[in-house]
This record gives structure tokens, C-alpha cells and sequence, in this order.
């Protein structure tokens, strides 16, 4: 009798409650060690992807529709975690770092690395342009380490709160 494949959905169903788990307890494990829950959520899959047993291979190009709309998704997820982080009351007076980094520090990476990468890397502008903007301080993945804390803890200084306003 040959061995029994296991569904789909329930692989499906057993992958989520693994990362589940690994959202949840990871971050803990992972304090006291100079790595992040990204870096070890792309190991792992890396990982899982190299064995020979796993036959699936996801190919955005082959799917783009799916990989756009599960792209939106992960930067809608990772914003909104960002900003219900932030308890201030919105004012212009309070939120004076917040626009300062918005409208001064971002264009200004993105011009000076768009820069950077015609000219000295030789890409084409609108590459380049691509590069910078993608390269601009508003990640709230890997500024997570830095942000404030949850509402109403108390870990908000300006500097925490400024990256993670101008993340979310």
C-alpha cells in the first residue's frame, strides 16, 4: 500500500499555525541575538524552498496578479502595525518631527540616492529613481527594533516616535 499524501489544505492550514507560532514566540527567543523575525522567516524559507522533497515552486512572474495583490497585502499589514502603535494626539505642533522627516529627510534621500545611482552606478534615471524611493528611510519592517513600544507603555521618545509616524 503506498504512503498517503496529505491534503493540501490541511499542509496549507498546518503551514499557517507554524507561523503563527513563530510570530508569536520567535521574537522572544530572538532578544538577546543580533537577528530579526524577517531574516529568519526568509531563512526558512530559503530553507524549505532548497529541499529536493518540496516540488512547488513559487514564481512571481509566472503569477504576477497573485504576487501584487499578496505584496499590498504584507505593506498594508506592515504599515497598519506601525501606526496603531502611536498614541499621540494629532497635532501640527506635535507631529512637528514627523513632517519634518516627510517633506526634508525623505526627498532628499531619494534625490541623493537616485543620484548616486546615475551617476556613479550608471543605472538609467528611471532606475535609479526606482532605487531611491525604494531605499528611502519609511521601511516599518526593519525599523521595528527602534520603534516605539505599544500604546501606552511609555517607550516613546522623538526620535522613536518620528521613525515609526513617518513608517505607518
Amino acid at each position: 500500500m503506498p504512503p498517503i499524501a496529505p491534503e493540501p489544505y490541511i499542509l496549507v492550514l498546518t503551514g499557517f499555525g507554524l507561523l503563527i507560532a513563530l510570530v508569536a514566540w520567535l521574537p522572544l527567543a530572538l532578544k538577546k541575538m543580533p537577528l530579526s523575525l524577517p531574516i529568519v522567516c526568509i531563512a526558512i524559507g530559503a530553507a524549505l524552498f532548497s529541499s529536493p522533497l518540496v516540488t512547488l515552486r513559487p514564481l512571481p512572474l509566472d503569477f504576477p496578479d497573485i504576487a501584487e495583490r499578496f505584496t499590498e497585502f504584507v505593506v498594508i499589514i506592515a504599515l497598519m502595525g506601525a501606526g496603531l502603535k502611536l498614541d499621540r494626539h494629532f497635532s501640527w505642533r506635535k507631529w512637528r518631527v514627523t513632517w519634518r522627516l516627510l517633506a526634508i529627510t525623505m526627498p532628499l534621500s531619494i534625490a541623493a540616492i537616485t543620484a548616486i545611482g546615475g551617476v556613479w552606478l550608471g543605472l538609467p534615471w528611471t532606475v535609479a529613481l526606482l532605487l531611491g524611493a525604494s531605499l528611502a528611510p519609511t521601511d516599518p519592517v526593519l525599523a521595528a527594533d527602534v520603534q516605539v513600544g505599544p500604546p501606552k507603555s511609555g517607550d516613546e521618545d522623538e526620535v522613536r516616535f518620528g521613525l515609526t509616524s513617518e513608517a505607518g
